[in-house]
């Protein structure tokens, strides 16, 4: 499909909101390749503080590997010095650092999903090719019907309390549905 990446690295921001939402098995409609860095892994098993949330993450997690390991994969291919290097930008943190080191490793080939501000304008500033949670969001809309745009990221905002502007969320949508 025209516009769509063959691989990309996800960061944690992405696969948690996919993960509340039951939408990442969809990821494999226009990615062949998807790779989790350990510490993106880490941080979405320890980023909610009930004990029981953290195991239903963790088994997931197992079987969504096992059921998709022809596509998810898990990675650790990148250099620690580059994490390293990486994790000294301002607002970048661990799971961040080994997404832009994994990119690194693997040639600057890959599409990066995150979401937060600072990550967003590094991968810009490196010219690398990323898109946040919204573009899935209204991918999976636009492109497959598989979920209500504008539904499911007032769920994301009500629910897990996330901060996307309505001109954000309107400017996305409208990008995708005219690419």
């Amino acid at each position: 499909m025209k516009g769509f990446h063959k691989a990309a690295i996800l960061d944690t921001s992405v696969l948690i909101v996919l993960y509340h939402l039951n939408l990442l098995e969809y990821l494999k409609f226009f990615y062949n390749t998807i790779r989790i860095p350990r510490e993106v892994e880490k941080e979405f098993l320890t980023k909610n503080k009930s004990h029981k949330e953290r195991s239903n993450r963790f088994l997931f997690l197992s079987n969504f590997y096992k059921e998709n390991k022809s596509w998810f994969i898990p990675c650790n291919e990148y250099n620690s010095d580059d994490v390293r290097i990486y994790s000294t930008q301002k607002g970048i943190d661990a799971g961040e650092a080994e997404v832009f080191a994994q990119n690194q490793a693997l040639g600057n080939n890959h599409e990066i999903l995150l979401d937060e501000r600072q990550a967003r304008k590094l991968a810009k500033s490196k010219n690398i090719q990323h898109h946040g949670v919204l573009y899935i969001l209204a991918i999976l809309d636009i492109k497959f019907k598989i979920c209500d745009y504008y539904k499911v990221v007032e769920k994301v905002k009500i629910e897990m309390k996330t901060h996307f502007s309505d001109d954000i969320v309107n400017k996305v949508y409208d990008n995708v549905k005219n690419y």
